[in-house]
């Protein structure tokens, strides 16, 4: 089943601090979205309420979309450092009942023995854009990410997100300022500078 996700007038804040108030959309499958904003505009807080981690202060997110089928990459949200790439990878594979190139970490330039925290942030942020660039169905939330690539991954990952886009059982919605990356999506979402 495609995913959805229907935003009812939702609005988040931090204390008085508005962040963004009454948004209110209809994603489906077969759409990607580019959320744009300056830094502090709450950009990440919107993906944490898709991937529901969080709730937003007022309205609701109606959900249609497995648990198991939502696939959050972020800064924010990192496997355990001390698990090896392999592991990580073996975990996701388990978890989210997706499929792998068999040379994928080769593919990625990925040391399979290696603990997480050896990595370089641009070895960490590359398995897990990519892990999640592998999903077959539901929703990918991207937070900023080819912020850590030099160019050569930057472009690999676009190629990637462009051949994934428009898959009528993929939602794809990433944060970011990237003025190359947002070209990527056809539908951009706005969020201001904070209300208060």
């Amino acid at each position: 089943m495609p995913p959805k996700l229907h935003l009812e007038n939702i609005s988040l804040k931090y204390g008085k601090r508005s962040l963004f108030t009454h948004i209110t959309l209809f994603m489906e499958g077969g759409e990607a979205w580019a959320v744009t904003g300056p830094n502090g505009s709450g950009k990440s807080s919107f993906l944490s309420l898709l991937a529901g981690y969080s709730s937003p202060t007022e309205g609701k997110i109606i959900r249609q979309v497995p648990l198991r089928s939502i696939f959050w990459q972020s800064p924010h949200v990192q496997p355990p450092p001390e698990l090896l790439v392999r592991d990580v990878v073996k975990d996701w594979q388990r978890q989210k009942a997706i499929a792998l190139p068999q040379d994928f970490l080769l593919q990625w330039d990925l040391p399979p023995d290696k603990p997480l925290y050896v990595l370089s942030s641009g070895m960490r942020q590359r398995l897990l854009v990519a892990l999640a660039l592998y999903a077959k169905e539901g929703l990918i939330l991207l937070d900023e990410p080819t912020a850590f690539l030099d160019e050569s991954y930057r472009l690999r990952v676009h190629e990637l997100l462009r051949s994934r886009i428009g898959e009528p059982h993929l939602l794809i919605v990433c944060a970011t300022n990237d003025p190359e990356e947002v070209k990527l999506f056809q539908k951009t979402l706005h969020l201001p500078a904070y209300a208060a």
